[in-house]
């Protein structure tokens, strides 16, 4: 055995084969790709479950296949869905999707933080597609 694996960490040796979900470096390791303005942003409009459209900010970079992370709004931690863009609105917003969406996701235009202390209530986007 090449190495030592319990729930918490998996110890290497010196010598050793890894599968494909590694990356091993014994020195500098450099990546590059190209920045994005930003990784996530908010829903400006509710989204019900089996919709195939939603609305981000405008003017995101936002391209046909990037994978979206929609956070839960709601009680059930798990109700969180990952879908993926067919055509992003630069100037609307508007993000139509291959996939449904499974779960009740609550957006609206503006910021809540004036109606609770700062907090921000509106469903996050993480945009999850990454240029390396």
């Amino acid at each position: 055995m090449h190495g030592k694996r319990n729930d918490e960490y998996l110890a290497l040796s010196n010598n050793f084969e890894a599968g494909n979900k590694i990356i091993a470096n014994t020195g500098l390791v450099k990546m590059y790709g190209k920045k994005r303005k930003l990784t996530h942003t908010r829903l400006f409009k509710p989204v019900n479950s089996k919709s195939t459209t939603i609305f981000v900010s405008p003017g995101l970079e936002i391209f046909k296949g990037d994978k979206l992370g929609l956070l839960p709004t709601s009680f059930a931690a798990g109700a969180s869905d990952t879908v993926m863009v067919e055509s992003y609105d630069d100037e609307t917003g508007e993000v139509k999707l291959y996939n449904q969406t499974r779960f009740y996701h609550w957006g609206q235009a503006e910021s809540t933080g004036n109606d609770y202390n700062g907090l921000d209530m509106r469903g996050e986007v993480l945009i999850l597609t990454r240029n390396i």
